[in-house]
């Protein structure tokens, strides 16, 4: 399968933005410039650009995003595409309760951990258990967290932008204002 790519200008008409805001929210999010972007890339700009449209604080983004992106490494995700914009091609638009929210990043489990294993108490291991996963669950647990603040947010803002483009409609097609 070809990976398409964009450059900047397809970029910002896909996310439905000019080029200069496109160019702010790389760097207000501190995301890598390029002279090309994936199609990952373009969603995963385009999910910030909706969140701070739902009043969602930068500061939240920012921490999902660091969170999502820790996570993924510590699952070793970075070794699919090895190059330095790994995460944000990686992104794709899908979404549920098994998925991340800013990179879509399918986990498997709705809430990381299979049920029906068996946790009883065991001899000593030979490695930490640092080193054999309770790093990643962490992660996993900073990140979940970080999601439901934010899904949380969303879900109170609805009522808000339901209006607002109710209202934007009714005054962009009101006649007597052409």
């Amino acid at each position: 399968m070809h990976k398409r790519f964009m450059k900047l200008k397809e970029l910002a008409e896909k996310c439905g933005k000019s080029v200069p805001f496109i160019m702010t929210t790389q760097k207000s999010f501190g995301l890598p410039a390029n002279k090309t972007y994936s199609e990952g890339y373009a969603v995963l700009i385009s999910k910030l650009i909706w969140l701070r449209i739902a009043s969602i604080p930068k500061k939240e983004i920012v921490s999902l995003l660091s969170r999502e992106r820790k996570l993924l490494e510590l699952l070793k995700a970075d070794s699919h595409t090895p190059t330095p914009m790994w995460f944000e091609d990686l992104c794709a638009a899908k979404f549920g309760p098994k998925r991340l929210l800013l990179s879509g990043y399918d986990l498997g489990h709705r809430d990381g951990v299979q049920t029906g294993l068996d946790f009883s108490e065991r001899d000593s291991e030979l490695f930490a258990s640092s080193e054999m996963g309770d790093d990643a669950l962490r992660a996993l647990k900073l990140c979940m967290e970080s999601q439901h603040a934010i899904l949380a947010r969303l879900r109170q803002e609805i009522p808000v932008l339901s209006s607002a483009l109710k209202w934007a409609r009714r005054v962009s097609t009101n006649r007597e204002l052409r």
